[in-house]
């Protein structure tokens, strides 16, 4: 079933009269442009991995997929199907493509690129119209189309501005001589009578296309100037700098007009670094400005200087456009491109985003009917994407995600509980993994643990606010006051097993314990940790609470006295971060810096280290019938260990999102897991350590332990078992994995007729 991509092209662009053929053709084109990965890669992936992926509508599907068995399974919720927004992918240029730009007829594409190169694409075959345009410049950082028609101006990193024209019969270019530093953005006056062009030197400049002539230098930015764009009447030029400002100016005169807008924004990565401000567009109608700054996206109203829009967009934005129609936005974001909707209501506005590039995206645009939208990325492709169809089947973003810091499951396993960096508390099913609950905010900074009353009432949850908060379970209404008796962040809570009491420990170095139904701090309470408490647990029969905090040590206290009980467990390699009894109560699991450590409290000593190759903390859990531990050590893995040997059973692989919490079921059958990146997974614990024995000898076990580098799922001998195409890195959820909360999600498994991978990949094809 190899399907050449120049031959694809060849038949589309022929008069075919069959229209089923021609439509088996189309899809063909977009089965290679959207798995250009894997077949480049491997061939048997056609059927191994790109066929499995493909549209199920598609004839191409329909086809070949009767044909073929021992694939995997790919079953998609939420999300798109793999290439149903892609309609080609253009390849030629040997270094990242930094810019593209559709000609006013849409019929054909300019790229810039850093291998110095201008390409002219024509749409209607997907093939290079001429041949590469170089002007020994150094990389071409940014590329704009002429309205005549005829001219590409492109800006590159030694600062020369050049136009080209691209007539068949006068090619060449001639360069513009002014700036010092790379040209970040060029953009032609909607009547091709100017050039804007913005520069790493500080300065935005005004040329005259046809003469070379330079006609204004704006200089009143402080730092790096990104962007340009032309008001639609092309009487107001824009600029946006890295001064985190944008300034419009006068084309006739070249003096500021207009109020100058300030992002005044503090962005999340401000601490490491200097926010970036890469773009500016005006809408097509002439209403709005819209900019980006880091993950922020903000619009003003371009009579009033009102600010009418600010969201974040959860990945850092290098590039944002208005359609034609002023109705969307299009945004390069990271390694994905953005399509928003914008109307009715500005404030309600939601996007999808469309992922298949493998590298950061640099620059996004539609084209000039507002069909489709191109993209130039550091992988070296331009893809085409349609801009319309499938937005009512993929789920909206809901924007930033923020991390999975706690959770804990009702004793009935029928739900979980989760605590998250903004603040908030949710809950979920745990069969389904749907939301049960709006979000439950009140916490006034990030949430660091959670726990859930024996007899699923209430959900406590504590903050670095300093707080513990209570809440109703079934409602989600807040039950009573926050405690505030806390100095310092609130590390832990944890209610005892008979439900009595609730327990935290905080950074202020104090433990304090509660009556629960009366919410009255127990006589001795606070207790003194000496040290910041981060850890907290009772003992199965309630008559020990165990604390451990930065300084290594785990202390023991009596519950009916608070007096101090065993011997002091210390360990030398730093913090502890999580704690768990075993069921019997004659040992304790503790997660640290490093490692997690089991020990003997009678004894007071460490009797088995268990090493993940863990930093920063580890998140421990003890199975119910205290044959398990569970740990997770803040990477996309969790491990299930022995506890009474010390042995690693099984190693679950969460992907694209490393852990950072981990919890069992009641009943043990399941272990649960919450992610930096959002999600929460549950997973089948007998089936994990039945698979882990036949890993090396079963391809579907093979599958279930496989990691995913580079977009691919690899065995533990490197051997390539499926690519996973982009868009779903961050939802793949693979066996034992049995749920992930979110309604986006792909369920990679094996069917009936098992898994023909490796060496057996060409019993795949039937008779």
């Amino acid at each position: 079933m190899y399907v050449n991509s120049n031959l694809v092209r060849l038949l589309t662009a022929m008069q075919i009269k069959d229209p089923a053929l021609s439509r088996f053709l189309q899809d063909a084109r977009i089965f290679v442009a959207s798995s250009h990965d894997a077949i480049e890669l491997s061939a048997p992936h056609i059927y191994l991995s790109a066929l499995p992926f493909a549209d199920r509508n598609s004839l191409l599907y329909r086809d070949f997929s009767p044909r073929c068995t021992g694939l995997i399974t790919a079953d998609t919720f939420g999300v798109e199907h793999h290439g149903g927004n892609t309609v080609t992918m253009l390849t030629g240029h040997s270094g990242p493509v930094r810019s593209v730009a559709y000609s006013p007829d849409g019929l054909l594409l300019a790229s810039g690129s850093e291998d110095g190169s201008v390409r002219i694409w024509d749409m209607r075959k997907d093939g290079e119209a001429v041949s590469p345009l170089r002007s020994g410049h150094g990389s071409v950082i940014s590329v704009d189309f002429a309205r005549n028609n005829k001219w590409v101006a492109s800006g590159t990193e030694e600062g020369v501005v050049c136009i080209w024209n691209i007539t068949p019969d006068q090619m060449g270019y001639h360069p513009l001589i002014g700036h010092s530093d790379a040209v970040n953005s060029v953009v032609f006056a909607p009547d091709s009578s100017r050039l804007a062009s913005a520069s790493d030197d500080m300065t935005a400049r005004l040329w005259n296309p046809e003469t070379g002539e330079q006609l204004a230098v704006i200089r009143d930015h402080t730092d790096k100037v990104n962007g340009v764009a032309f008001s639609p009447d092309g009487e107001i030029w824009a600029s946006v700098s890295d001064d985190d400002t944008i300034r419009q100016w006068d084309i006739s005169t070249g003096q500021a007009t207009r109020e100058t807008l300030s992002y005044a924004y503090r962005s999340r990565t401000s601490w490491f670094k200097k926010p970036r401000s890469c773009s500016v567009d005006f809408s097509p109608d002439g209403k709005m400005l819209v900019g980006a700054i880091e993950d922020v996206v903000k619009m003003w109203n371009c009579q009033t200087g009102e600010e009418i829009m600010t969201r974040r967009s959860g990945f850092p934005i290098l590039h944002v456009k208005f359609s034609p129609d002023s109705r969307s936005l299009v945004a390069a974001a990271d390694v994905c491109i953005q399509l928003w909707t914008l109307q009715p209501d500005l404030q309600t506005a939601f996007w999808v985003e469309l992922r298949g590039h493998t590298s950061k995206v640099n620059l996004v645009t539609f084209s000039p009917d507002g069909q489709y939208a191109a993209s130039a990325s550091d992988d070296g492709s331009i893809r085409i994407w349609s801009a319309r169809n499938g937005r009512s089947a993929v789920e909206p973003s809901p924007g930033w995600r923020p991390s999975v810091y706690t959770l804990a499951v009702s004793d009935d396993g029928a739900f979980i509980a989760s605590g998250y960096s903004d603040r908030s508390v949710r809950v979920w099913n745990a069969r389904t993994g749907d939301a049960m609950l709006p979000a439950l905010c009140g916490h006034s900074d990030s949430v660091n643990s959670v726990a859930i009353s024996p007899d699923g009432r209430f959900i406590a949850s504590a903050s670095e606010d300093n707080t513990v908060r209570l809440w109703d379970a079934q409602s989600g209404a807040a039950v009573g006051e926050p405690m505030r008796e806390h100095i310092g962040h609130v590390r832990a809570v944890v209610f005892s097993h008979d439900g009595r009491r609730l327990a935290s420990a905080s950074n202020d170095e104090t433990v304090r314990i509660w009556d629960f139904p009366t919410r009255k701090a127990l006589a001795f309470s606070p207790i003194n940790c000496y040290g910041r408490a981060e850890a907290i647990a009772f003992s199965p029969n309630d008559s020990l609470v165990a604390a451990g905090g930065d300084n290594g040590s785990i202390n023991l206290w009596w519950t009916d006295t608070g007096e101090r009980a065993y011997t002091q467990l210390h360990s030398d390699n730093g913090r502890v971060s999580s704690l768990a009894f075993s069921p019997d109560g004659t040992r304790i699991v503790s997660g640290g810096s490093d490692a997690a450590r089991i020990w003997d409290i009678n004894a007071g000593q460490c009797i088995l280290v268990l090493q993940g190759g863990g930093y920063l903390g580890v998140s421990v859990a003890w199975s119910p019938d205290g044959c398990l531990i569970g740990t997770c050590f803040n990477r996309p893995t969790l491990l299930l260990w022995d506890a009474v040997t010390g042995a690693r059973l099984a190693t679950l692989h969460g992907q694209a999102n490393n852990f950072a919490s981990v919890a069992f079921t009641r009943d043990g059958q399941s272990i649960v897991s919450g992610s930096r990146y959002y999600t929460i997974c549950k997973w089948d614990v007998g089936a994990a350590c039945r698979l882990a024995l036949e890993r090396d000898s079963h391809s579907i076990a093979a599958l279930a332990f496989a990691t995913l580098k580079n977009g691919w799922l690899v065995g533990s001998s490197g051997e390539l078992i499926s690519w996973v195409p982009p868009g779903y890195h961050e939802c793949l959820q693979v066996y034992p994995c049995t749920m992930r909360t979110g309604k986006s999600r792909v369920a990679i498994g094996v069917g009936d007729s098992g898994l023909h991978a490796g060496l057996e990949w060409t019993l795949c094809w039937r008779d």
